[in-house]
C-alpha cells in the first residue's frame, strides 16, 4: 500500500485577489510562504519518504519548504500535477468571469475529466515508482478536489491552501482517509488500471460545492437555464 499526502500550495497574490490562477505560474506571497512552513504544525507526524510537486512555482516552492523543514527528500516535479487551465479566465476576477460564463464554460478551458484523469495517472505512476512508500504530493486546489471527489463520488468544497488530504492506493483499490485535515474513510475498487476514466468527475464539479449551490439558487431565482458550475 502506498500512502499519498495531497497538499495544496500556499497562498499567492492571485488567491488573495480572488483571480483565476490555473496554469499561470504565480509564486507564493509572504502569507503562502508562512503557510508552507506551518503546514504540518497541527497534524500527526508521519515519516514521509519523498516530496513530489507540480512544476508550477507556487507548488514547487511549497514542496521545497516542507521538504527542508521536515528533512524529506525532494523527488522532483511531475507535469501531470499542474492545475487546470482555465483558458480565457486566467488572471481575471472569479465573480466577473463566472457571471459572464455560467458553469465556468470559459473559452479555452481544459476539460475537467481530462484534468482528473491525468491526476489519477500521476498517482498510479508514482505508486509504481515508490511502491509501499509515503509520498507527499504538492499540487493545486482544483486538481486535488477532482481527485478526491471522483473517489468519494460526491462534490467537495474548496480545498484550503496548505492543507493535507490522504489517499491510499493498493493495486486497484483507492481509499480516501483525510480531506483537508478532516478524517474520512471511503474506499473504492476499480476493475483494472486500464479502466479509463477510473472515476467520473461531473461538469457541475468545476466549481467548489458551496459555489455551485449558490449559483444554482441564483439561477433558480432568475430562471436561467444552467445551474451550478
Amino acid at each position: 500500500m502506498t500512502l499519498f499526502g495531497l497538499v495544496r500550495h500556499g497562498q499567492t497574490d492571485y488567491n488573495l485577489r480572488n483571480l483565476f490562477q490555473g496554469s499561470s505560474d504565480i509564486p507564493l506571497n509572504e502569507t503562502g510562504i508562512a503557510q508552507a512552513h506551518a503546514a504540518f504544525d497541527a497534524l500527526p507526524a508521519l515519516d514521509w519518504d519523498v516530496v513530489i510537486t507540480s512544476p508550477l512555482s507556487r507548488a514547487e516552492q511549497t514542496g521545497r519548504i516542507i521538504a527542508e523543514d521536515h528533512g524529506i527528500p525532494f523527488g522532483g516535479t511531475d507535469a501531470r500535477l499542474v492545475e487546470i487551465d482555465w483558458g480565457s479566465a486566467e488572471g481575471r476576477p472569479v465573480e466577473e468571469m463566472e457571471q459572464a460564463h455560467p458553469g465556468r464554460s470559459f473559452p479555452g478551458r481544459e476539460d475537467h475529466q481530462a484534468v482528473a484523469d491525468r491526476g489519477y495517472d500521476a498517482l498510479e505512476a508514482l505508486e509504481e515508482r515508490f511502491e509501499g512508500k509515503k509520498v507527499l504530493v504538492v499540487a493545486h486546489g482544483t486538481l486535488i478536489r477532482f481527485i478526491l471527489s471522483g473517489i468519494i463520488e460526491q462534490p467537495l468544497p474548496s480545498i484550503p491552501n496548505a492543507t493535507l488530504s490522504l489517499v491510499e492506493l493498493e493495486e486497484t483499490t483507492w481509499r480516501v482517509r483525510m480531506i483537508a485535515g478532516e478524517e474520512v474513510d471511503h474506499s473504492v475498487k476499480v476493475v483494472s488500471r486500464e479502466q479509463n476514466p477510473r472515476f467520473f468527475v461531473e461538469k457541475s464539479q468545476l466549481a467548489p460545492a458551496q459555489v455551485a449551490a449558490v449559483t444554482a439558487a441564483q439561477d433558480a431565482a432568475t430562471g436561467t437555464a444552467e445551474g451550478g458550475a
